[in-house]
């Protein structure tokens, strides 16, 4: 029988669990609560016997984490008044079903003859597999991750090069289960251990930021890259009528480019730069290609384009000609918007959409492969630059899969204007951080009102805007052809917290019919 060390109920140890998750994430960005945040949630598994009973409580945890998380969502109210409302309440339902299948695998396994060390190991890896498992499909959301709220702790964050994003979150899990059997068991060994692996890791890390990213003699010399955010306000921005007046700001401040730095070498704007198909535009696609030749900068920018019958959002490169080079499609839509909704061809048959309060969805064509653009600069060089678009940036196998094709430096194109001024920015950019030590690449982020920012390859950010900045930074990169463990290797560790949860549950297996069998 366990000791009752806190007369609290599971169920208000789980909420507690996950308001205090939500407060580490990036935005409240309290990141030391991580290490303890799902504390008390372990501490509330370890007094229950009944898996479904861990299940309801667990999923509660997660209602609650989601549900401060994701408030943003609410920032969309413009566009579906009403309707909108649900969208938090859906999402924390759905994705806090991770939380409950994680409260009752811990207990079953417990349950079943699962000793302290056992669950010591159990805690991070089925955590990591259910976030994987989050992260997949067309539906996948890799938002959010336990692992995202150390993206500042840099000693620490130097174990996504070979572990990836997964790693991070084990490492906090590994924290928080120490920290509860210790508590629950009244046993100093078992944070003890935890918090020793804890410290070899960020040791071996601060090393690892003492060395340069990458050798010198790897990859071509420093490029200059300019950041223009325009901040043009989502209720504005999509209106054709407007489409001279934001033309003319985009020449304002790329003119302030040249006096920043007359030697740059890219030039990089937001996605979906203009409302109109910019490559069909001759008004547009003519002040785009002066912009290129005045400066002799190369310039990457998103616009939605049409082919094929499809319509794509995509990231377009032009050398400092103005010729186009590259054309990268968005492969991962985000679902359930106007990118991405299953069944609405349906919908449409039935002539049910146009009802619909949230005006049309599901318009756009997925892109063919995660390629990067071809990028000539003045000098002549060709740099292989890989660029996600908006949520595509939050998952690590993309990043992965640009720089396995050849990236030699990512650039993120988002429109994060549709979220004001709320924590969503600062979760989404904490992301590019992410990716920059997971790949060892530099990784720039050029958003319509913020944030953007240039991020070096172990993490550092060497320069960032502030929200609804009117702006345009100039940042140096280094294109690197280096790769990391977990470029090569992918999500090994995945695999590997999977197999420890099907060796510990036929270990638990087999220690329950023992003591079924001595009875």
């Amino acid at each position: 029988m366990l000791p009752r060390v806190c007369p609290t109920r599971p169920i208000f140890l789980a909420v507690l669990s996950g308001a205090l998750l939500a407060l580490a994430q990036p935005g409240p960005d309290l990141g030391p609560l991580a290490w303890v945040a799902l504390v008390p949630l372990l501490l509330g598994l370890e007094r229950l016997d009944d898996p479904r009973r861990a299940f309801k409580t667990g999923w509660l945890g997660g209602f609650a984490f989601w549900l401060l998380t994701l408030h943003w969502v609410l920032w969309l109210w413009p566009w579906a008044p009403g309707v909108i409302l649900l969208g938090p309440l859906l999402l924390a339902g759905a994705f806090g079903l991770t939380w409950g299948l994680f409260a009752w695998g811990y207990v079953a396994l417990r349950r079943r003859g699962l000793g302290p060390w056992g669950r010591l190991l159990l805690a991070p890896a089925l955590w990591v597999l259910l976030e994987w498992a989050r992260a997949q499909t067309r539906f996948g959301f890799a938002w959010a991750q336990v692992g995202d709220a150390l993206y500042d702790q840099l000693p620490v964050l130097q174990l996504a090069a070979l572990t990836g994003s997964w790693g991070l979150s084990a490492l906090a899990l590994l924290a928080s289960a120490g920290l509860a059997l210790g508590l629950a068991l009244r046993a100093g060994r078992y944070p003890a251990v935890a918090l020793g692996v804890v410290g070899l890791v960020g040791l071996w890390g601060l090393g690892q930021l003492n060395q340069p990213p990458s050798p010198p003699e790897d990859g071509p010399e420093e490029l200059k890259i300019a950041l223009v955010q325009p901040a043009i306000p989502q209720r504005v921005k999509n209106d054709p009528a407007r489409l001279d007046e934001h033309l003319q700001l985009y020449a304002r401040l790329v003119r302030q480019v040249q006096g920043q730095d007359q030697s740059v070498d890219v030039i990089a704007l937001p996605e979906s730069i203009l409302p109109t198909l910019a490559l069909e535009d001759p008004r547009v696609l003519d002040a785009l290609t002066r912009w290129a030749q005045a400066h002799q900068a190369a310039l990457i920018f998103g616009t939605f384009t049409r082919r094929d019958r499809g319509l794509f959002n995509s990231a377009v490169a032009l050398d400092p000609e103005g010729a186009v080079t590259g054309v990268y499609d968005k492969v991962q839509l985000v679902p359930f918007s106007t990118e991405y909704f299953p069944g609405v061809g349906v919908l449409r048959a039935l002539g049910l959409e146009r009802w619909l309060p949230v005006g049309r969805l599901g318009v756009l064509t997925p892109g063919a492969g995660f390629q990067p653009l071809t990028l000539r600069v003045q000098s002549g060089r060709t740099v292989w630059v890989g660029t996600p678009i908006c949520f595509e940036s939050v998952f690590g196998r993309i990043a992965r899969a640009l720089v396995r094709n050849g990236a030699e430096l990512l650039v993120v194109v988002t429109n994060d204007a549709w979220f004001g001024r709320s924590w969503a920015l600062e979760q989404h950019f904490a992301e590019a951080v992410i990716r920059a030590v997971e790949t060892g690449r530099y990784v720039v982020q050029v958003a319509n009102t913020g944030i953007s920012g240039v991020v070096d390859p172990r993490g550092r950010v060497v320069l960032r805007t502030r929200k609804d900045e009117r702006t345009a930074r100039v940042g140096a990169v280094r294109p690197s052809s280096a790769e990391t463990l977990y470029v090569r290797w992918g999500d090994w560790v995945v695999a590997l917290c999977g197999a420890i949860v099907v060796g510990l549950g036929l270990r638990a297996a087999a220690a329950g019919a023992a003591r079924r069998g001595s009875r």
